[in-house]
């Protein structure tokens, strides 16, 4: 009986290009992945650090109560500003003359007004807001800036995700997180926020509405509805920082170093090479 042998089957091109190219998008959608990865990664911990820049200056200022910006001269430039301000005659000769005690000519006069120094008393949340206002002049890619859930100042009332950074932090406090914080991409941007904590020093503003110094009660700027009942040492609001990704595939093309990009182009002429020595052998 003779059997006819069958016909030996051949694969197709297509059956080696389709794993192929499989394996190639594959790495390519890994590398993609990774990438975004590690740029989500390096923002997060850029935003931390702000935070911790933010609340180390806080925390400078707080020890000594807040700082006053020296003036010298009636006449000299207000240093931005301030909450309280302090003029002193440098001498008994000038207070005299000023005080109209001793009689003096004009000149006596104008020249003792332009020794008075003027001190201006900036407390930590100022300060830190100032330094906000020169990080954003300076063109840095991050902004940063303090708010809670009620302010005297209008201008830092908390927008929508901070109010949501808010529920976040405080149910982070309840479940004893020492550094509650919260953070979400939006549009681009890497919006993070953690708490802050009160210290001694803004309780001379954010006691007690009945205890608060007379200029907040009197100027219009600081009658937001609220920021007060702090207490030193708990929550009193957050730090919110704003910092824009990187496009994944230009950090990677920036970041990745030449080595890397040898090898890859070594892998994808292995592969190709590989393909075409199997497509002649058939």
């Amino acid at each position: 009986m003779n059997v006819t042998p069958k016909a030996s089957r051949r694969s197709s091109p297509l059956s080696l290009i389709a794993p192929l190219t499989l394996l190639l998008l594959s790495l390519g959608a890994a590398t993609w992945w990774i990438s975004q990865t590690l740029v989500l990664r390096q923002t997060l911990s850029e935003g931390r650090t702000v935070a911790d820049m933010v609340e180390n200056i806080g925390r400078w200022a707080s020890q000594y109560g807040g700082v006053h910006a020296k003036t010298t001269g009636a006449d000299a430039k207000i240093p931005g500003n301030f909450l309280t301000r302090a003029v002193y005659s440098v001498s008994e000769g000038d207070t005299a003359v000023l005080q109209g005690a001793l009689v003096k000519t004009a000149v006596g006069e104008q020249a003792a007004m332009q020794r008075v120094e003027a001190y201006h008393w900036k407390n930590p949340a100022l300060i830190q807001r100032e330094v906000a206002d020169v990080v954003a002049a300076s063109g840095s890619k991050a902004r940063f800036r303090l708010t809670a859930r009620t302010v005297l100042n209008q201008n830092n009332a908390p927008d929508a995700f901070e109010k949501e950074a808010l529920d976040a932090v405080a149910a982070a406090t309840e479940r004893g997180e020492k550094t509650p914080e919260h953070w979400k991409v939006q549009g681009g941007t890497l919006l993070y926020a953690r708490s802050v904590m009160a210290q001694s020093s803004c309780l001379r503003c954010h006691d007690k509405p009945e205890n608060a110094p007379e200029f907040l009660k009197t100027n219009a700027q600081f009658n937001g509805g609220g920021g007060f009942g702090y207490v030193a040492g708990k929550p009193a609001g957050l730090i919110s920082v704003k910092v824009p990704l990187t496009d994944p595939l230009d950090a990677l093309v920036k970041s990745a170093p030449a080595q890397a990009w040898v090898a890859l182009a070594v892998a994808l002429a292995s592969a190709l090479w590989l393909l075409a020595a199997t497509l002649r052998r058939r």
